[in-house]
């Protein structure tokens, strides 16, 4: 059976406006905080922002209040995820990270630093990767338990159509069916689905480049509850 994602439309979100680009031009800075990476100044958060919704607002829940109010507040800043601090940084090129000495940090460093954070945070990246190559908008998911939230358009058009939970081949065997219940419950509570993710990796790389994530094979399973109404098998078979 075919599945088709839930993409519930938001009030007020303009149907005719186009996903925004990538942001590209000259790099911004950020500055690595040990949690998150910092973006400051309005115009360099309005351009992370804008195109293609990275990060939040460091006094707000979402959108910078630049961004829904046009107030500038100095004290405000942009705050990025770690896995869309390591795109835009390493793959996009559009982000410089500094640590708070104001050195730049090299992938490999951030990538330590990164895993001193979240142990998974390989998988994390990777499986970020992999939902970016298939044009999802990606927020963070931890509002709803989850690693990430992933959007068809952006959260100022829909809202999510899943909440991303990511796990190793060995992790994700610890699920249990109670587990799984709660997840699809939060997720039914939203109208959004659950999608897992399990990462495989080998057992030997050494990560040192960008490059060796491609090693990482990711699989999906969806977890939606049976619905009678919309299985083939139990409709009339008409002549």
């Amino acid at each position: 059976m075919l599945f088709t994602p839930i993409i519930k439309q938001k009030k007020g979100g303009n149907k005719s406006s186009l996903l925004p680009p990538l942001p590209d031009g000259s790099p911004v800075i950020g500055v690595f905080t040990g949690i998150s990476v910092e973006v400051c100044g309005a115009e360099d958060i309005r351009k992370i922002y804008e195109n293609g919704f990275f990060g939040k607002g460091s006094k707000s829940r979402g959108a910078p209040k630049l961004i829904t109010t046009g107030t500038i507040d100095d004290t405000e800043s942009l705050s990025l995820e770690l896995e869309e601090s390591a795109f835009l940084a390493y793959f996009l090129g559009i982000l410089c990270i500094h640590d708070i000495q104001c050195n730049e940090m090299q992938y490999r460093e951030f990538l330590e630093a990164a895993k001193n954070v979240n142990s998974h945070f390989l998988e994390c990246l990777g499986s970020y990767l992999y939902l970016k190559s298939k044009g999802w908008i990606i927020k963070s998911g931890i509002k709803f338990g989850g690693n990430f939230l992933i959007y068809k358009r952006g959260p100022r058009y829909n809202h999510a159509s899943f909440i991303i939970f990511v796990h190793t081949k060995s992790d994700i065997k610890d699920i249990s069916i109670k587990d799984l219940k709660g997840l699809q419950r939060i997720a039914e509570t939203s109208d959004k689905d659950v999608l897992l993710l399990e990462v495989s990796k080998p057992n030997v790389l050494t990560y040192n480049t960008i490059s060796d994530l491609a090693a990482l094979k990711i699989s999906e399973t969806i977890i939606r509850r049976f619905n009678s109404t919309s299985f083939v098998q139990s409709q009339k078979i008409t002549k």
